[in-house]
């Protein structure tokens, strides 16, 4: 079982990336919400990109932090996806019906692995 992280980049341009990994449920799913919440109410945000790529696993309560997660965003004003969610984690999105709401799309290797510290 890989330990559930989230690391917050400013990608620029008011891009905020947060890059989750490990296990998204019912023990994990709140503290990614308020990560997410956090990262709406920052001044400068326009855009708010959840990378799934390191995500291991996602229960119904992950789906649900993700909702909640475009709501802060959308209640802000600023735009909110997915990116990066493959096999299971890529599955349960889809057999969920969200996957068009969440926008989740696939970045290159590099965008995801380029750094530009907060």
């Amino acid at each position: 079982m890989t330990p559930f992280a989230v690391t917050k980049r400013n990608d620029g341009a008011g891009v905020y990336r947060l890059m989750v990994g490990g296990e998204l449920d019912e023990d994990t799913s709140d503290g990614l919400v308020v990560v997410m919440a956090n990262a709406a109410g920052q001044a400068d945000v326009v855009e708010i990109v959840v990378d799934l790529r390191r995500v291991s696993f996602l229960a119904a309560a992950g789906i649900r932090a993700l909702l909640h997660g475009r709501a802060a965003a959308a209640g802000r004003g600023c735009a909110f996806r997915v990116v990066n969610a493959a096999g299971i984690v890529l599955q349960v999105i889809k057999i969920s019906g969200v996957h068009h709401i969440l926008a989740v799309t696939t970045e290159p290797e590099a965008a995801a692995t380029e750094h530009q510290p907060l």
